[in-house]
């Protein structure tokens, strides 16, 4: 089956593409909302305590989790 190019012309659907599409989406979501959502947390508890660690610990601790919650939802069998 195709599906009507803006050109005029017709292009062929690739099968399983927009699937592959929102599986990278989705991982890459993930990948950039866990560092910046947990650096949040620990620029908030930086500032709050007056220390300077929380922030890398926060980024080092989102990314570790967002990680696994990949692994979790699209590595497993």
């Amino acid at each position: 089956m195709s599906t009507p190019s803006p050109h005029g012309g017709h292009e062929p659907e690739v099968e399983g593409m927009s699937a592959q599409t929102d599986l990278a989406t989705s991982a890459i979501a993930y990948l950039l909302a866990g560092p910046a959502g947990f650096g949040l947390v620990g620029f908030g508890l930086d500032r709050w305590w007056g220390t300077v660690a929380m922030l890398p610990i926060g980024v080092v601790v989102g990314m570790v989790a967002s990680m696994y919650v990949i692994w979790l939802r699209y590595g497993r069998s």
